[in-house]
């Protein structure tokens, strides 16, 4: 059973849904990587754990949303049709 009738179909998909799941397997490397940075001068500041989680959540999110336009925008400089 093939999962893609044609090459342009397998493409679309690809070209539609390749930066989310890009985003999906990058949002908790970067996670991460903040979760030490960040934690301990949140919390320090504000005293609430549940705070400083979602502060650090929506910085996740916002750097995970530029770095897929960054690699969006190489991608399509290198990779363009007038090549």
């Amino acid at each position: 059973m093939k999962l893609f009738t044609d090459s342009d179909h397998k493409k679309r998909f690809m070209k539609t849904w390749l930066p989310v799941m890009v985003g999906i397997a990058w949002a908790p490397i970067i996670w991460i990587l903040l979760i030490p940075l960040l934690s301990p001068i949140l919390y320090a500041l504000s005293s609430s754990w549940p705070f400083t989680q979602g502060v650090i959540l929506l910085i996740v999110l916002f750097a995970t949303y530029l770095l897929l336009k960054l690699f969006r925008r190489l991608g399509t400089k290198f990779y363009s049709n007038n090549q």
